[in-house]
């Protein structure tokens, strides 16, 4: 059997999106997988190892700022190196399935590697979590709201917390980054991590963000079809995130246009009117 040391030494959300090919390759029983990862990062592949993949921890974290870990080096002796990043071929940069597979896919064929693993499904695949016990609860109706800082800075958009707040009193925000606001209905997710932040996306009645990792790792099967903004990612030069058929991604440039969202599809949204509010806790 081929043993492959697959890493990826880039943003979480290209990690995140490398979950449905790692998975398909060890369901497959074709391939060994050593799976490479930052120490701060590896616990997005830690569930694999019940399939029979073999995490191998850099001693060294992966900063916020690009610095690169160089997860290549630590490759086993044994092992073919396989990068999964997107960002491996000019052609392949963008957030979507079809990449991530032709990336594999090329990788494969430069190191002589044969892939006898169908990776086309009927549908794309979505991020697969495995479920674990969630030590936050939301209570009543919940707005998952990223507002994390994207590592690529590929969003500068800033979301008017205070106004969502107030317009949607009945209405939680789950935000990803400390709230700015001391405002019953936003809540704080920010030690929250992408498992539990995916977990609790599937609770959510949409989903807004920047395209960050925590919000690529919304992209679960529960929310393939439920409403999904991105704003402010440039919607003019990238004109699909993680696509499918179905998909019901926005892109919104402006809060009138966030507003416009979240009044058409949340119950209650009338502005000004006064609702008890809903907060989350951890238990």
């Amino acid at each position: 059997m081929t043993r492959l040391y697959v890493y990826n030494d880039a943003h979480n959300g290209d990690l995140i999106f490398t979950r449905p090919l790692y998975r398909k390759l060890l369901a497959s029983g074709c391939f060994d997988l050593v799976i490479g990862g930052a120490r701060n990062r590896a616990y997005i592949f830690e569930d694999f190892e019940a399939m029979g993949a073999t995490l191998l921890v850099s001693p060294y974290a992966d900063g916020f700022e690009g610095l690169s870990v160089g997860l290549a080096r630590f490759r086993p002796e044994d092992c073919v190196p396989i990068s999964t990043w997107l960002g491996e071929y000019e052609d392949t940069r963008e957030h979507q399935w079809r990449n991530v597979v032709e990336v594999f896919l090329r990788q494969c064929r430069e190191h002589g590697v044969d892939v006898p693993v169908d990776l086309e499904p009927d549908r794309t695949p979505m991020v697969d979590f495995t479920r674990r016990l969630l030590h936050y609860r939301l209570n009543g109706p919940t707005v998952y709201l990223d507002d994390s800082t994207p590592r690529g800075r590929h969003s500068t958009f800033l979301f008017d917390q205070e106004r969502l707040a107030l317009r949607y009193p009945g209405i939680s925000f789950l935000c990803t980054s400390p709230p700015r606001y001391d405002l019953p209905n936003l809540l704080d997710g920010s030690r929250l991590d992408l498992r539990d932040l995916s977990a609790l996306s599937n609770e959510c009645l949409a989903i807004l963000g920047k395209a960050s990792g925590p919000f690529c790792c919304t992209y679960t099967e529960p929310n393939r079809f439920k409403p999904r903004a991105v704003c402010g990612y440039r919607s003019d030069v990238t004109p699909t995130f993680w696509d499918y058929e179905g998909n019901p991604l926005l892109y919104l440039d402006t809060m009138d246009e966030v507003f416009d969202f979240l009044d058409g599809i949340l119950p209650d949204a009338n502005p000004g009117v006064p609702h008890s509010p809903r907060t989350g806790c951890a238990s």
